[in-house]
């Protein structure tokens, strides 16, 4: 009784670390720590919240970089629409000196005209998406979810960049439509209506002016936006960092124990041959 009871004891002892050496070997092959939730119900949970969290993180990221996107293309097109009023100032210029023949007007007035159909397509530019780049009004302001309870637009509306006030002149505290002011500067060249044109100066330095403000909005959106990136690539490296942590297979922890299982093992194989030939003696004697 006593030799059959020391060998279901080997019999069990060897299963038992039979069973510990393929869980070492199982975390190897596939370098996790947790095969199955029941392994550590705790750190399964906190992979499962981690695993969602960065799920969202993700989506946080890929909006971001579209707004990056939009935001860069708004910056851009405001970027020509100041180019084009500083080059139309200059040929204003141009315009009311006093020796510029009738021919020289037209001919200003034309490249003024090219240069004013480039500002105007901007109102009718869309962005990668499909979206209009500088809505029409605020309502259709598109806002992108780059954070949880956070979102944010990536450019400004057509009124924030196409209309301001005018400082002097005639129309001097009401606010002015860029592309009414220009079809107006075109009229007074042509006409050479010096005191047009000298309005149409007067509120294009005014436009000059709006157009800095209206990138340094833009420069603002942009700024929120990158910081936002950095924050999301901050979080999903700790989230990922402490996901593995939970994880990921320790080797140099994991290696030794499997390497002492094994030998422990081929003890418990030597003990077992020993005991089961004491009970094989027993027998025959």
């Amino acid at each position: 009784m006593t030799t059959m009871f020391g060998i279901n004891s080997s019999i069990s002892s060897m299963l038992s670390t039979d069973s510990a050496i393929a869980s070492y070997q199982n975390q190897i092959d596939t370098k996790k720590k947790i095969q199955q939730p029941s392994d550590d119900p705790v750190a399964s949970q906190q992979i499962d919240t981690l695993r969602r969290s960065l799920s969202g993180n993700t989506a946080y990221q890929k909006n971001v970089s579209t707004a990056t996107a939009v935001s860069d293309q708004s910056n851009a097109a405001l970027s020509d629409i100041s180019t084009q009023l500083s080059s139309i100032q200059n040929k204003l210029q141009q315009a009311m000196n006093g020796t510029s023949s009738s021919s020289t007007r037209d001919i200003l007035a034309k490249e003024i005209s090219s240069a004013t159909d480039q500002i105007d397509s901007y109102k009718t530019t869309t962005d990668t998406n499909g979206n209009s780049l500088f809505p029409a009004n605020s309502s259709q302001l598109i806002t992108y979810p780059i954070g949880d309870s956070r979102s944010v637009a990536a450019t400004l509306t057509q009124s924030q960049v196409f209309n301001f006030t005018a400082s002097s002149g005639s129309s001097a505290g009401s606010t002015v439509d860029l592309s009414t002011l220009l079809q107006n500067t075109q009229t007074a060249i042509k006409n050479n209506d010096s005191s047009g044109m000298n309005d149409a100066l007067n509120q294009i330095q005014d436009a000059i002016s709006h157009m800095s403000d209206a990138q340094g909005q833009q420069s603002v959106l942009a700024t929120q936006i990158s910081d936002q990136d950095n924050r999301l690539a901050n979080q999903a490296l700790t989230m990922k960092t402490t996901k593995s942590s939970y994880e990921e297979v320790d080797y140099k922890e994991v290696v030794p124990e499997l390497v002492a299982s094994q030998t422990q093992l081929e003890a418990q194989q030597d003990v077992f041959s020993v005991v089961a030939k004491s009970s094989l003696f027993d027998k025959l004697g």
